[in-house]
């Protein structure tokens, strides 16, 4: 009885080795797993999605990104990049729409200065709606016997 002990720990004791040599990230089958996720990061940029549609590649390359190169991400959410990727060149794309006309999006990054500077901009301008909001005035125009709750002091 006590070698069959012995056994059952040894047996317990080298599958708990063997999980700790195998150091891949377990992902379980059921799990969500996203198609677009980018696992590795480039120093010193910010990395996009970009549909190849109404001219946006052009736009954001106007805006200062660049293509990723299938160098720079090896791996692409659930799978290798090269799965979906026919684009000519060495960049980073995948198809994200089989209908008609198919639409492909590209992976494209942006230095962090500019982006930085980009989010800058948004915010800016996303306070100026935010105060006009407060003040009641949505889209510059005062709003003329505008609903105000019970209790609720405006703010002018």
């Amino acid at each position: 009885m006590l070698n069959n002990t012995i056994g059952s720990n040894q047996m317990s004791n080298q599958r708990k080795s063997e999980k700790s040599k195998d150091k891949r990230k377990r992902i379980p089958f059921g799990a969500h797993r996203t198609k677009l996720q980018v696992e590795d990061k480039i120093k010193g940029y910010r990395l996009r999605w970009f549909n190849d549609t109404d001219g946006r590649l052009q736009r954001a390359e106007d805006g200062g990104y660049e293509y990723v190169d299938r160098k720079e991400v090896p791996r692409l959410g659930q799978g290798q990049i090269h799965q979906d990727n026919s684009d000519l060149g060495s960049r980073v794309s995948k198809v994200v729409s089989r209908g008609e006309p198919v639409i492909r999006a590209y992976l494209m990054k942006i230095k962090e200065e500019w982006y930085r500077e980009d989010q800058l901009a948004k915010e800016s301008i996303n306070a100026q709606v935010d105060e006009s909001l407060r003040k009641g005035e949505p889209g510059g125009n005062v709003v003329q016997n505008q609903y105000t709750p019970k209790g609720h002091v405006q703010q002018v």
